[in-house]
């Protein structure tokens, strides 16, 4: 979920390549925490095997043929379609801890999901929203600007704008910081990235998982956020070697974005 940014809202020429300039001086410094990162990275060369790459591969073709159809049908948001995208999520998890149980591993050590890491990595991952929440928010205000978009935000922040009432709102909270966070974690940055990363490197895991994180919202304004919001997820996991830390700054990460939407609704409308 990416922050609601005031939309209908057309900047002047200097504005637009000032707020340019500044995202490419963010870019740069956050480039360099990134190798800052790396070169103290914890993670390492996780057992993965053949069976865990034809998982992944065939995981990836699915979601990529779920994105090439999504393109052409019209995106509807409903408390049916978030349950069942709850029980969908809850299945892909099941799968993956299946294959990796299957050739012997525990998947609750390999993603680092012991419980007694959780609340070092869990602080580490929610004081990495800090610096990640400007960065995304500048990205996504450039993309307005320079593409004139009346719209940018996603259909999950709309329909929590069009649905006050407290079933609804519930339900969305509860996709955004509690499922969402721990399954895309799991699928993208565990799974996804770990596999890559096993057999062909950080920087070929670092995009590809980034780019089919991003794609799999299906909302072109959004993607650039999603992105690198992707690779500051990904750098993070590489620092903590747990999954709890890109939870936490994914869960954060969409729950400032829900307080935003509820204490200023008049901004995102």
């Amino acid at each position: 979920m990416i922050p609601a940014t005031f939309l209908g809202m057309t900047a002047p020429p200097a504005l637009a390549w000032a707020s340019a300039l500044l995202l490419t001086a963010m870019l740069c410094f956050y480039l360099w925490i990134g190798i800052r990162s790396s070169s103290r990275a914890l993670l390492t060369t996780q057992p993965f095997g053949i069976p865990d790459a034809l998982c992944a591969g065939t995981l990836g073709l699915w979601m990529i043929t779920v994105i090439t159809h999504s393109l052409d049908a019209p995106q509807v948001i409903s408390l049916q379609a978030i349950v069942v995208n709850s029980v969908l999520y809850g299945s892909l998890i099941l799968g993956i801890f299946g294959v990796i149980g299957f050739r012997g591993d525990s998947p609750i050590t390999l993603f680092g999901l012991q419980p007694s890491r959780f609340p070092k990595a869990a602080l580490t991952g929610a004081l990495w929203l800090l610096i990640t929440y400007p960065l995304i928010l500048i990205i996504q205000e450039t993309v307005q600007q320079f593409t004139g978009a009346s719209d940018d935000s996603q259909l999950i922040v709309s329909y929590f704008l069009e649905h006050p009432d407290l079933r609804h709102r519930i339900a969305v909270i509860l996709m955004a910081v509690v499922v969402a966070p721990v399954a895309e974690e799991i699928i993208f940055r565990g799974y996804f990235y770990g596999v890559i990363r096993c057999f062909g490197g950080r920087i070929p895991a670092l995009l590809t998982s980034s780019l089919l994180f991003a794609a799999i919202h299906v909302h072109l304004p959004s993607i650039p956020g999603l992105f690198i919001l992707a690779v500051i997820l990904c750098f993070l996991y590489e620092r903590t070697a747990s999954l709890w830390a890109p939870i936490a700054l994914h869960a954060a990460f969409n729950a400032s974005t829900i307080i935003f939407l509820i204490l200023w609704p008049e901004l995102a409308k």
